[in-house]
């Protein structure tokens, strides 16, 4: 089977090791895989040194074919650039991509960028291939409800876009239940539609003391640490992380918020403001050292937008499960991150915007020890059972091998369900 992926980011961006690990993955399982890309660019604003002044380049990463094109790379977060950046790409790779592959089985695209959908489809009717949509966050309804996305005309053009993609994909992939309750509102068929979850890699993200070298050097000594580890942006909701702090000031929790993002800088004004002495900013470390940086850790913080809460799921839940340290979520109790935490016995659900609770959530865990500490190894047991690398590669693979016997009149290919279990 012959499978083109179509997504804008790819390694060596370390904070994108989603779409390395599927690759890879499928691969693994004996696909023939070429990645179409961008060169690398996200959280510097610019090409990394070694693929600036190209416009196409090809490689092999890890037995994968990768193809890069063109994309306009800026540090701005302001509508109008990351539009032109995300626009810069879609077009690209059209363009490049109807040269990489003669030909495909299946062309999986993954989005946002939400015109990348109309790119990979293009991309499979010019190879004769199957079509399948991966959806990490749904858009534009999440930009709306961010506030990003204000013009009434741009909403309703790039919602006209969403139905056009919907309806032209063969299979869509969803990361979560209320994503696929959302496309079958839209008059998406339900048998279109698989919720394959995200994941983290539990070879890679393992469990370890957490008295680790990265503990020790960032001094916390035996405070109760907690740690933010990851972007910073629209979807976060960590101003109550941060307010939570100067509520602690004076009692024993140190508080480390490690990432980049368009909210970093107002996040930071505001603990200057308070004169936080017991939190600190630090950027993002390398990925090697992200299992230590969890690990060190008394309890990790996953922050989601009240506004993004049926739109988005933080990643980072995952990663946060296979380590195996107790979790905070703050997050409405009514979607599919408070699902994770509730089902897996990992942590505490605490509703956003409200840093009393936050606080009082956090003085519970800190003199509770002894109720904490089975919450982590209980969360790793889940996500192995549930939310494993191979459990959720097999799940696309499913979907790979379902549109491809769709093409065949293979009268099997209805039943979804069965071929992925």
């Amino acid at each position: 089977m012959k499978v083109l992926v179509v997504c804008q980011n790819y390694v060596p961006e370390e904070q994108n090791a989603y779409h390395h690990e599927l690759t890879t993955g499928l691969r693994r399982k004996g696909r023939d895989v070429t990645m179409l890309t961008a060169f690398p660019h996200y959280g510097k604003g610019r090409v990394y040194e070694g693929y600036r002044g190209k416009v196409f380049q090809r490689e092999v990463i890890d037995d994968v074919k990768v193809a890069r094109t063109f994309v306009y790379a800026t540090s701005k977060k302001t509508l109008l650039p990351r539009l032109l950046n995300f626009a810069s790409f879609c077009l690209s790779s059209l363009i490049f991509g109807i040269f990489i592959v003669r030909r495909a089985d299946v062309v999986y695209t993954s989005i946002p960028p939400l015109p990348l959908g109309i790119t990979g489809y293009l991309l499979a009717k010019l190879k004769g291939a199957r079509y399948v949509v991966s959806i990490q966050d749904i858009f534009p309804l999440a930009a709306v409800e961010l506030g990003v996305l204000k013009n009434q005309r741009l909403i309703r053009f790039f919602e006209a876009m969403e139905r056009w993609i919907y309806r032209r994909a063969d299979h869509i992939v969803v990361i979560a239940e209320a994503f696929r309750q959302n496309l079958i509102s839209k008059g998406v068929p339900a048998d279109k539609v698989s919720v394959v979850s995200n994941w983290a890699n539990p070879d890679f993200i393992t469990t370890g003391p957490k008295d680790n070298a990265l503990r020790r050097e960032f001094g916390v000594g035996d405070l109760f640490t907690v740690i933010y580890s990851g972007g910073l942006t629209h979807n976060s909701n960590v101003e109550s992380l941060v307010q939570a702090a100067d509520l602690l000031r004076d009692e024993p929790f140190a508080f480390l918020i490690i990432g980049e993002g368009v909210q970093k800088p107002r996040l930071q004004a505001l603990a200057a403001e308070k004169k936080l002495t017991n939190l600190r900013f630090l950027p993002f470390r390398p990925l090697a050292e992200y299992p230590l940086v969890l690990q060190a850790a008394d309890m990790n913080v996953v922050a989601l937008n009240s506004k993004a809460t049926l739109v988005s799921v933080p990643s980072k839940i995952y990663k946060q499960m296979a380590a195996g340290r107790p979790v905070l979520a703050i997050s409405s109790s009514e979607n599919e991150l408070a699902r994770l935490v509730t089902e897996g016995k990992c942590g505490l659900v605490v509703p956003p915007d409200e840093p009393e609770k936050i606080a009082e959530a956090l003085r519970w865990a800190q003199s509770h020890p002894a109720e904490i500490a089975g919450m982590g190894p209980s969360g790793r047991a889940y996500l192995m059972e549930n939310c494993s690398l191979e459990r959720s590669l097999a799940g696309v693979d499913a979907v790979l091998r379902h549109v491809l016997a769709l093409s065949s009149g293979d009268m099997d290919a209805t039943n979804l369900q069965a071929r992925s279990s």
